[in-house]
């Protein structure tokens, strides 16, 4: 699943992600206890993903990064649950110190990389590309 950048909404109002086929919605909005990554069919409230980042500014970049990577070969016409079965943690309030660890370990995993979030993590125009480009 490949998303590109759209404008705000009421339910992604700091970053709006939309897949490629416009099914999917992904992105990040700010609540007093932190950004909230979440994600769900478009058009409707988010329902699949929704995991709570907290305020640490330094992580928000490579849980998106994580989650886009697991996402990338998954197809459009992929249900909730399938979605779900990758986040096992999905439609809980998940804990970042019991699944930061394995999200970030899925993306050295499928990057070749090791010690990603330590190190810093590139940019990857494969997965996410500025508004009105595929991605």
């Amino acid at each position: 699943m490949i998303f590109q950048r759209v404008d705000p909404s009421h339910e992604y109002s700091a970053l709006h992600l939309l897949s490629q086929e416009g099914n999917w919605e992904l992105g990040l909005t700010p609540y007093h206890n932190g950004t909230r990554l979440r994600m769900g069919r478009a058009g409707r409230p988010p329902s699949v993903i929704d995991l709570c980042m907290g305020h640490d500014t330094r992580i928000y970049y490579p849980l998106l990064t994580a989650v886009l990577q697991l996402l990338k070969p998954i197809s459009e016409s992929t249900s909730a649950q399938e979605i779900d079965a990758l986040f096992p943690w999905a439609g809980t309030r998940p804990d970042l110190n019991i699944h930061l660890g394995p999200l970030l370990n899925s993306l050295d995993k499928m990057t070749g990389h090791q010690d990603s979030f330590r190190s810093g993590i590139s940019a990857s125009s494969e997965i996410l590309t500025p508004v009105d480009e595929e991605l």
